[in-house]
């Protein structure tokens, strides 16, 4: 007779492999659940001439807006010449700038040449300043570069003549003009797939994640970079009294009290 019935060394094994599959499960070494954008309480939205209703000729309510949000960032320019400069930028921040948000410009990084950098960041310089951003201000956030994909064709693409160096040009030229290190909007999938899983040109700078409908899923880590969220765009479709119809919507990982500590 043996030692062990055949049927007990059948349980005893099944046993182990559900314990060793939970343990492979029960424990990410990374966990991706994090809480929801609602968990912040710090709330913001940015905007650019497509937040003014679908003619783009509705203002927006700021002061409105300002009673539920403690931030807007606003889009300046895009590119390196004057045709890329916002239409509605310089009145949302004559706006902006009389309530209590924290605000700063953006700058939609698309490139045109490989050595275009310097030209971008001088075309955002000049609109930002020409608007009274001065970017020391009480009030006022870091100035940001938004990386992503471009609309080519009426398809998202990779910039074609993206240069991680040229990028690094634009971040310099922007913090010597403005005495702050810039705030990178970006994703970690637009790093991966166009940027060749190399995000260390972001290094040093606060980041501005997207993110959206991942419920209490945050943005995923950028490679190289170094740093996590400091902002988080989670919907392109949310809803905020004083704005026409919906758009980008934001939370800050931290309390208001830091919020305006960063904006001077």
């Amino acid at each position: 007779m043996p030692l062990t019935s055949p049927v007990r060394v059948g349980a005893a094994l099944a046993r182990a492999v559900v314990v060793a599959a939970l343990a492979a499960v029960a424990l990410p070494a990374t966990p991706v659940q994090a809480a929801p954008p609602s968990a912040y309480s710090v709330a913001g939205v940015d905007t650019s001439h497509y937040s003014h209703g679908e003619h783009e000729n509705e203002r927006i309510d700021w002061n409105q807006v300002a009673k539920a949000h403690g931030f807007a960032f606003l889009k300046a320019s895009q590119g390196p010449g004057a045709a890329g400069n916002d239409a509605w930028f310089a009145r949302d921040y004559a706006a902006v700038a009389r309530t209590s948000l924290r605000h700063a410009p953006y700058h939609f990084f698309d490139p045109k040449s490989t050595t275009d950098g310097a030209a971008q960041a001088r075309q955002f310089i000049t609109v930002a300043r020409a608007a009274g951003y001065r970017g020391d201000r009480v009030g006022e956030l870091p100035p940001v570069l938004d990386v992503e994909k471009v609309r080519r064709h009426r398809k998202e693409v990779c910039p074609a003549a993206l240069r991680p160096q040229q990028v690094a040009v634009f971040l310099r030229e922007v913090r010597r003009a403005f005495g702050v290190a810039p705030i990178v909007y970006t994703r970690a999938s637009f790093v991966k797939e166009c940027m060749s899983g190399d995000g260390r040109v972001f290094a040093g700078h606060r980041l501005w994640l997207a993110r959206y409908g991942s419920r209490a899923e945050e943005p995923q880590p950028v490679p190289g970079a170094g740093r996590t969220w400091t902002f988080w765009q989670h919907t392109q479709h949310g809803r905020t009294p004083g704005i026409p119809g919906t758009g980008d919507r934001d939370v800050f990982r931290g309390s208001l009290a830091q919020l305006r500590d960063l904006a001077g």
